[in-house]
Formats: structure tokens, sequence, C-alpha cells
């Protein structure tokens, strides 16, 4: 484990400009967790899990000892500049390729009645597409110093889109859109990209190759419509990419007031809600997701880090690596530690389970 933390995010702005705020509020919302007051425009951005990972902001008249104490604080820093704000020695200090450099929000027109510029990006999007790009840049500089997975691979992180067509194409196909406005607000830095079968699998291909070619870096969004695990193939989707470790999220768009008990361990993978339409909540939670487990694999190499709880599945399969396998609180109960451990004896004779909190 590194001496420091590995990642903080530092935010340069012009602190006389109050519109800057909602950046640094979506920044620590997305890193640190939380959300502000339904008023706030960073609430646009919904409540999300805290990665770990702090954001800071310094002075404007930081001293260099100073600068020195900010950037010594991690072991690296990913600089987020708004405007032209950029303090020049900070600048100097932090390498172009972690920093993330985002537009000023426009002024409002003379007369409000009257249609402004059309800004890249609009306003409201524009702090979700700052803090998205943040935590893209986040994962390549931790990526990078890890030489996590493919080191010619392009470092996108893949949403794999996981529906049953006769209630979850409509879903699927708004989540896309708003992947699509994201990619286009954020350009070549949005550090992501989406699998949707209907699209990226030539016919004759098989699924299965496409998410073992890819789970590294992917995650699968499971649309768990009334349908969902009725259908054969999103049982299979989804059990593979447990099997892989590949993390998972569940948006929950059941509307029934009565279920059957199913098979797939929804219960272990984190679950969202988007009953107001927010689908940018998905792509937070699914980029957080990631990311955390990610941060937690940097710190602890020699750890297998599982991205969710674990199941019998994951622990059936990806668990030899090591003999400490880590997963987010909370911790699995007592019953479940004895129920799996012939299963965690046959792949390491002293594998034990921690929750990332119990990591020395």
């Amino acid at each position: 484990m590194p001496d420091r933390t590995p990642l903080q995010i530092v935010v340069n702005r012009s602190i006389d400009d109050r519109r800057t705020d909602v950046y640094v509020d979506s920044l620590r919302v997305a890193f640190e967790g939380g959300a502000d007051a339904p008023g706030s425009p960073s609430a646009y951005l919904g409540d999300a899990v805290d990665l770990g990972i702090r954001v800071l902001e310094p002075a404007r008249s930081i001293t260099s000892h100073e600068i020195d104490d900010l950037l010594g604080g991690a072991e690296h820093t990913v600089l987020v500049v708004v405007g032209d704000a950029l303090i020049p020695e900070l600048g100097l200090r932090v390498p172009e390729d972690h920093v993330v450099r985002v537009d000023a929000l426009p002024d409002p027109p003379a007369d409000p009645a009257v249609q402004g510029d059309r800004p890249r990006v609009e306003s409201a999007f524009a702090p979700v597409v700052a803090s998205l790009r943040a935590m893209a840049s986040a994962r390549r500089v931790l990526e990078r110093a890890a030489s996590y997975g493919d080191p010619d691979a392009t470092g996108q992180l893949s949403f794999f889109i996981s529906h049953a067509k006769t209630d979850g194409l409509a879903m699927a196909k708004s989540l896309i859109g708003v992947l699509r406005q994201l990619q286009e607000a954020a350009g070549n830095a949005a550090g992501f990209e989406y699998f949707y079968d209907a699209e990226h699998i030539p016919p004759g291909g098989l699924w299965q190759d496409v998410l073992n070619a890819a789970s590294a870096r992917s995650i699968l969004i499971a649309l768990r419509s009334e349908a969902y695990e009725s259908r054969y193939w999103c049982r299979r989707e989804f059990l593979r990419a447990e099997s892989n470790g590949m993390p998972i999220l569940a948006v929950d768009l059941r509307k029934e007031q009565y279920h059957h008990s199913v098979l797939l361990p929804f219960d272990v993978v984190p679950n969202v809600r988007v009953h107001d339409g927010n689908l940018i909540r998905i792509v937070l939670h699914a980029m957080g997701v990631h990311l955390r487990a990610l941060r937690v694999q940097y710190e602890w190499p020699s750890v297998k880090v599982l991205p969710h709880r674990p199941s019998v599945y994951s622990l059936g399969r990806n668990v030899a690596a090591g003999a400490v396998i880590a997963y987010p609180g909370p911790k699995v109960p007592q019953a479940f530690r004895q129920a799996v451990a012939p299963i965690l004896a046959s792949t390491h004779p002293a594998a034990t389970l921690k929750t990332y909190d119990e990591l020395p």
C-alpha cells in the first residue's frame, strides 16, 4: 500500500465568480459522496458514494512551499481548471495529461427575454460533464500508474447495457441517447463508451467473447425491468459478468407490487432508481463503482478486489489470485462466511474475506 493517498482532485478556479461554486459542489458529490439541497444545481447529479478521493481547493495566494505540501499529500493529482484561472506554478507541477480544463459558465444575456449564444455545453450539463471528465481522468491516471489491464487498450470504461427487449428496450435507447449527449459534450475526454448488442455485435458474433475480452474495463448495467430475470440471455449476461468479477450496476425499473424470488444475486450489487428520469445518475454511479474498486486495487495490488459484495458465483470462479478477497461493505454475515469456506479453501488455503475498510 502506498504511504500517501493514491489520488486527489485539486480544483483551480476564480473564487470571485460564484457561478463556479457549482463545479466544486459537483466534484465533491462525484468523489466524496452525499448531495446538496434539492435547490442546488449540483443536486442534478443526485447522491453518490464516497470513493475515498478528496477534492481540494488551493488559496489564490498559494506559495511554492504550500504547493509542495498540497501535491505531496497524494501519489497522483488530477487538476481541474475552470476557465482561465490556472495558477502558473501549479500548472507547471502537474503533468498536462493530468489536467482537466473546463469552460467557465457563460455570462447571462443582458435581456433575459432574449435567447443568448448557444454554449458548447448547456449550463445545466456543464458541471456534470466536468465531473465525469475528472472521473475519467482519475481512472486513466490510476490505470497507467498501476499498469492495470492491457497497456495497449484505450482506457475507456465500457458500459455493457443488459436489458430485456420486451419491456427494457425504451430505457436502453434512452440511456444510449444520454451517453451520446455526454460523449458529444465532453469530446475525446468523455472516458467511456457503451456496448449495445444491436449495434456492436456483428452477425454471427458471440457476446460472451466480447464481454470476456473487455471485462477488466467494463461494467454491466442491468436494466431490471419486470421481464429481465425471466429472460435466459439476460440471466446469462448477468451471471457471466458476476463470475468474471466485473462491476454490475442494477437499474431498478420494476413497477409491480409483488415479485417472486429469483436466482440472480441482485442483493450484492449496487442498485439505482431513476424515478425522476435522471439517467445521468446511472452514468455517475457506474463510473464511481469502477473507480472505487480501481483505487483500492492500486493501494493493495496483492489483494483480490471485488467491486461489490461477493456472491457464490464470483467466489467460485474469481478469487484464486490471492489470500485476501476485498469488497465494499457492509460485512457479509458469519453464516455466509461459513457457507463459502469450502469454496475459499479450494482456491487458496488461507483465503479470507475483508471489506475495503478492514484492509490494513
